[in-house]
């Protein structure tokens, strides 16, 4: 079978902050043991029976290769699901950190298909699993309108959406950084603390307000509207001069 190529760069965006080079990786590359480098391939192929069949003879799941890369993400990372079901059944830890201190819930947490989030979840990994090295959790980095089902699927399962970062940034501070008003309101009906702020004492208003109303488009403005109205009917002060 033809080995899978896997663009550095890919890995780059899809498991944030992690430091790689322009050349591309392949399962022996990204593998050096040649145990792992062949589970990793059997994975990236979608072939359950040869994952089975090499964990069985001492392959493992949760091994890592070079820069840490664990085999459920370079799995997602060569858009195999067989290959993440698979490794997931033979005893993939999905809550491990990986490479750049990522989980492979915080990669699918942000990959473009929800559904290798699904299976994770499905395996029972932690929704709030914290990222090794900024302590961010994975609704943190869904927190925006383009992971939308990713977001719900984790509120679903019960990440915790006052669980912080090493800088008190939370969830809620996240999604109001991006705009992404429909998930700020989404976590305070959640229970978000709408007061928790982070190590520099900001709130999340701090970071939804600094745009001006009138550099967003009509729909911006409208969710933030229904925002400062939720904050209003809950007697929480709008932290805005113009309100």
């Amino acid at each position: 079978m033809r080995a899978a190529t896997l663009p550095a760069l890919t890995i780059c965006l899809v498991l944030a902050g992690a430091a790689c080079s322009g050349d591309a990786m392949d399962a022996k590359q990204a593998f050096p043991d040649p145990r792992g480098a062949e589970l990793a391939q059997a994975a990236a192929d979608g072939d359950v029976a040869r994952v089975h069949a090499l964990v069985a003879a001492g392959a493992d799941p949760n091994a890592r290769g070079a820069r840490e890369l664990t085999q459920l993400q370079y799995a997602m990372l060569a858009q195999s699901p067989r290959g993440v079901q698979a490794l997931l059944d033979n005893g993939a830890d999905p809550s491990r950190p990986g490479m750049g201190g990522s989980t492979a819930v915080h990669g699918a947490a942000i990959a473009n298909d929800p559904q290798y989030l699904d299976l994770l979840l499905a395996h029972r990994a932690d929704p709030n699993a914290a990222h090794a090295e900024t302590g961010e959790t994975p609704l943190s980095e869904a927190a925006a309108p383009r992971y939308q089902a990713q977001f719900d699927a984790l509120l679903r399962a019960g990440a915790d959406p006052d669980r912080a970062d090493r800088m008190g940034n939370t969830p809620l501070h996240q999604a109001a950084k991006l705009n992404a008003s429909g998930q700020v309101l989404a976590l305070l009906k959640a229970g978000a603390n709408p007061n928790a702020r982070n190590q520099r004492g900001a709130s999340f208003q701090t970071f939804l307000f600094k745009l001006p109303d009138d550099k967003l488009n009509p729909q911006a403005r409208a969710e933030r509207e229904v925002v400062v109205a939720w904050l209003k009917a809950h007697d929480i002060a709008v932290e805005d001069a113009a309100r």
